[in-house]
C-alpha cells in the first residue's frame, strides 16, 4: 500500500452514540476511508437524518450489517454493538478483517468471568484467545497473531488510569475507596428510566454498588501488572450527558513509603511520556469540564491528614470509548498515534 492509500474501515452500530463518535472521528482522520457504516433498525436512512450532529457527511446511508460484505470491504471494523452482539458478528468475520470492540464481550481473557460480571455466559469462548485488551497508557500493544482488540470500558479506563501508578505502593490488603458520576450518555442512545433526562435532572443516585461490570477489567490490569487490590467502587448518575468525574481515596496507613505525599512521585514517573494523560499542578483541582470533547485524562494527587486522594476526568465517549478505540486503531496500523484523537476540550 502507498502512503497515499487511505485504510477501507468500517463502523458496526454507527447510529448509536459510541458508533456515531467513531464516524465523526474517522471522517476527519486522513489516513483511513469510511468504506461502510452499518446499522440495524436504522438501515437504510441518510446518517445524518439519524445523528443530525453528522449531516455534513451529506448523502452517506447506513447499511445492513452484513459481515461478508464488510470482510470484503473493509480491512478494519469497528463495533459499538450491545453486549453480546459483538462475538457473534467477530465469529461470522472468521479473522478475514481486524476488529475493534467497543463493547464487552473480549474485555475479559477468562470466559468464567462473564456470568460474574455480565451476567451470561460468553457465547463464543473460543474467539477469547485471538483478542487482546489494550488500554495505549498502561497495555502492551497488541500482539502478533491478534486480530481483535478490546477497547477499555468508561469507568474501567479511569478507574485503571488512577490506580495502576498507585497499586505498587499499597499494602497487599489495602482496600481502596472509589466514588464515581457519570453522565447519561454512557447508558446508550436508547431511552430508559435510568437516563431519561426529566428524571435524570437535579438527581444523582448510585447505581450497582460493589459489584459494577468493570471492575472484571480492571482486576484483570491490575493483575496482569502484578498488582491486584481491592477498590470498594460507588458509582453514581449524574445530571449531565458526558463526561465521569471519580475518585479514589488511600489511607497512609497503606502506602508505606509513598504516603505523605509521596504517591505523586508515582504518576508523574508512569505518565511522563502520556500525551492524553495530564497530572494537574500540586494544589489544583480536577474539573470535568475541562476534558469534554478531548481524549484527555486529567488527574489530580492530594495528600493531606493521613490520606492520599486520586480524583480522574475523562469524557466517557472518547477517553473512555470512542477516542481510545481510534487511537487503538492508529497504533495497531501504524500511524501517527493521536492522528484524529481530540485533545482539547470544549468547555464551557
Amino acid at each position: 500500500m502507498s502512503s497515499s492509500a487511505r485504510v477501507p474501515v468500517g463502523v458496526v452500530g454507527a447510529s448509536g452514540f459510541l458508533g456515531a463518535e467513531v464516524v465523526r472521528l474517522l471522517a476527519q482522520h486522513p489516513r483511513v476511508e469510511l468504506a461502510a457504516l452499518c446499522a440495524a433498525s436504522s438501515a437504510g436512512r441518510l446518517i445524518g437524518e439519524v445523528r443530525p450532529s453528522l449531516a455534513a457527511l451529506g448523502d452517506r446511508r447506513l447499511e445492513p450489517v452484513d459481515a461478508e460484505a464488510l470482510a470484503r470491504r473493509c480491512e478494519l471494523v469497528f463495533l459499538a454493538l450491545p453486549h453480546g452482539e459483538s462475538a457473534e458478528l467477530a465469529r461470522a468475520l472468521g479473522g478475514r478483517t481486524r476488529v475493534i470492540d467497543l463493547g464487552s464481550d473480549f474485555r475479559l481473557r477468562d470466559a468464567r468471568g462473564y456470568p460474574r460480571y455480565y451476567g451470561r455466559e460468553h457465547p463464543h469462548p473460543e474467539l477469547l484467545e485471538r483478542a487482546q485488551y489494550v488500554l495505549p497508557e498502561l497495555t502492551p500493544a497488541a500482539a502478533d497473531g491478534v486480530d481483535i482488540i478490546a477497547n477499555p470500558g468508561c469507568f474501567a479506563t479511569a478507574l485503571a488510569l488512577g490506580l495502576a501508578p498507585l497499586c505498587p505502593a499499597l499494602d497487599a490488603k489495602a482496600r481502596v475507596a472509589a466514588s464515581g458520576v457519570t453522565g447519561s450518555s454512557g447508558s446508550g442512545a436508547a431511552p430508559s428510566s435510568r437516563v431519561h433526562h426529566s428524571l435524570r435532572h437535579n438527581n444523582l443516585c448510585t447505581y450497582k454498588p460493589l459489584e459494577h461490570q468493570h471492575l472484571g477489567e480492571l482486576y484483570q490490569l491490575l493483575e496482569q501488572r502484578g498488582a491486584r487490590r481491592a477498590v470498594d467502587f460507588v458509582p453514581h448518575s449524574g445530571p449531565f450527558v458526558r463526561g465521569i468525574h471519580l475518585t479514589l481515596v488511600a489511607r497512609d496507613d497503606e502506602l508505606g513509603a509513598h504516603a505523605g505525599g509521596a504517591a505523586r512521585a508515582l504518576y508523574e514517573a508512569a505518565y511522563a511520556d502520556a500525551p492524553l494523560v495530564r497530572l494537574l499542578p500540586a494544589g489544583e483541582t480536577v474539573q470535568l469540564g475541562a476534558v469534554i470533547g478531548s481524549c484527555r485524562a486529567d488527574i489530580a494527587v492530594t495528600s493531606r491528614d493521613g490520606a492520599t486522594v486520586v480524583t480522574v476526568a475523562i469524557d466517557n465517549l472518547l477517553k473512555g470509548g470512542s477516542g481510545q478505540a481510534v487511537h487503538n486503531m492508529n497504533l495497531w496500523l501504524g500511524f501517527d498515534a493521536l492522528e484524529a484523537v481530540p485533545r482539547l476540550g470544549v468547555w464551557p
